[in-house]
């Protein structure tokens, strides 16, 4: 008997926990999450003894319990109690002088509660625990039966209970209680007697109130009660005011332990970390930054501003002419424009003859084609100036053949300017074929004047027709390459951008399959080990360029 009720008391208990402890509430906690409850409750017991009559008396209790925070709708708590009342029973036993008794018990015990929130006003809950006992038992004039007062057997015994009820909230603080319970107890003594195989049992049923004490939460324990806090979530051990927000000394929205800069000056705009913003990370914070949006890496003075050697109103990182002397007019390249003038008055098409430069049907230079190097000395003289680019044939072979020709030839001679540090942006290429000879053509004389490519300044040339020269194949040293923002990467020599990052490379193949059907240098580099990233990863990349300017401005101009 004893192992079946045990069982059916935690097997119970367990059951209903299972069932409905992971259901989740609403976000807000459950209603009785962390407060103190006490109770008063009276009803009857009904004892089954070894008296063949179960009689009705009276039971009382007091009682304290606490119930843990959650979101479930599911709660436990732990309960506290005593209480007082008397068993009954009648209908002796043979070889027993009273037909009657009446024992008085006393409890106090403690358990475990479990309550489902049905409603916010209906709450079933199920109980388990043990008790210390006393009890006395008596006839019912107050005498004590013959084994008792001869001190057969000890008064004082363990009680398990185990108990079903529910509570209806009449308010916020005040509950209706009604239960119902099973007490098991180490002993067939309650009714005096030891007769049969089972132990005595008594049930109890019980109605009272509860009052319900509001909770205090304080979940950051920033020592700021929940409902006075109006920032909940402060990490543990940060420092708070008066309203539970972490102290924020310099008052610039970034609070002291995220703060790296946290005597910042008022009315200054800050970044996350809370230094003053550098928009163009020049080492110079915007409120003292003279010169706004300086490229990435120029050198700047104390304003923020590119270093101007001498003086001229044009940065270095501009300047053609570095070392202009004082006072001089120059250009935007920083270079004299009085000089510029008369220099650009003297200069005359210039024409290389194909016979001299070039290989017979053949667009590279001869090794001792010197004659190129000094027209790049020229366009680096004045570098405000733009030219043009022609290349001809004679008519000897097919038409086609002498337009292809002429073209790769004049590509030759732009692509030796700006090998020489010629902007591609100053030229314009086309090839003319044998369509405008100055020979005659049926003479070898006449022919070798035709095989030429004339050099020759221009007012100006539009965007679509500067000369994009082609993409070389770089020796570009990933294994030393850093970010220098924006997903641009360097080694310090070459630039390039990156645009995606793949775990597959077939995906990475086919984005840079497309990138180069629209004429892009496309690559994939694949690296391994990246911090924070498992696996591999394939990058999507295009490049190489020959400064951090031009990158961007590519970049920009894909993007578009």
């Amino acid at each position: 008997m004893r192992a079946i009720v045990l069982s059916i008391l935690v097997g119970g208990t367990i059951c209903l926990s299972s069932s409905f402890a992971q259901v989740a509430g609403d976000n807000g906690l459950n209603i009785l999450s962390g407060r103190w409850v006490i109770s008063a409750e009276n009803g009857i017991t009904h004892t089954k003894s070894d008296f063949k009559n179960a009689l009705s008396d009276y039971y009382a209790r007091f009682m304290s319990e606490y119930f843990f925070p959650t979101q479930s709708i599911g709660i436990f708590g732990l309960r506290a109690f005593s209480g007082i009342g008397r068993l009954s029973g009648s209908g002796g036993v043979s070889n027993y002088p009273k037909d009657e008794f009446r024992t008085s018990i006393v409890l106090a015990g403690a358990g475990i509660d479990y309550v489902l929130t049905v409603s916010d006003k209906l709450f079933p809950f199920i109980y388990a625990g043990a008790s210390y006992l006393y009890f006395d038992p008596s006839d019912i004039d107050g005498n004590k039966l013959p084994n008792n007062a001869s001190g057969k057997y000890s008064l004082q015994e363990v009680s398990y209970q185990g108990e079903l009820g529910i509570r209806f909230m009449l308010n916020k603080n005040f509950s209706l209680n009604i239960n119902a319970s099973l007490n098991y107890v180490y002993s067939d003594e309650l009714d005096d007697i030891i007769a049969g195989r089972d132990n005595d049992i008594f049930f109890t049923m019980m109605g009272g109130f509860s009052y319900y004490f509001d909770a205090i939460f304080d979940s950051d324990k920033d020592g700021v009660e929940d409902q006075d806090d109006a920032c909940p979530d402060t990490p543990v051990g940060v420092r708070v005011n008066e309203f539970g927000c972490p102290i924020d000394t310099d008052r610039d929205g970034v609070p002291d332990y995220l703060d790296k800069c946290p005597q910042t000056r008022s009315n200054i705009i800050v970044g996350k970390d809370g230094c003053p913003l550098d928009s163009d990370s020049d080492g110079v914070p915007d409120y003292l930054d003279q010169c706004f949006n300086t490229p990435l890496g120029v050198p700047v003075n104390k304003r923020g501003c590119p270093f101007d050697s001498d003086g001229d109103g044009v940065p270095d990182y501009m300047d053609k002419c570095p070392k202009t002397p004082s006072g001089t007019e120059v250009n935007k390249f920083g270079c004299p424009t009085e000089s510029q003038g008369k220099e650009l008055s003297k200069i005359p098409k210039i024409v290389l003859s194909g016979e001299v430069n070039f290989a017979p049907g053949k667009s590279e230079f001869h090794p001792d084609a010197n004659a190129v190097l000094k027209i790049a000395a020229v366009l680096k003289d004045n570098p405000d100036t733009q030219w043009k680019i022609e290349g001809h044939t004679d008519n000897i072979g097919s038409y086609e053949f002498n337009k292809k020709l002429s073209l790769e030839r004049a590509r030759s001679v732009a692509n030796y300017l700006i090998d020489n540090g010629i902007e591609a942006s100053r030229l314009q290429v086309v090839g003319l074929g044998p369509d405008f000879p100055i020979g005659d053509n049926s003479t070898a004389s006449g022919r070798a004047l035709n095989r030429r490519v004339t050099i020759e300044m221009v007012d100006s040339i539009a965007k679509e027709d500067q000369y994009v020269p082609p993409v070389k194949k770089a020796r570009y040293n990933s294994s030393i390459e850093r970010n220098v923002g924006d997903m641009i990467f360097t080694d310090g020599n070459l630039y390039c951008f990156q645009l995606s990052a793949w775990r597959t490379h077939k995906k990475a193949q086919k984005e840079a399959d497309k990138l180069k059907a629209r004429g892009e240098n496309a690559f994939i580099i694949k690296v391994s080990d990246i911090p924070g990233l498992k696996g591999t990863w394939y990058r999507v990349r295009i490049g190489y360029f020959n400064s951090l300017s031009e990158t961007k401005k590519h970049k920009r101009e894909l993007n578009k």
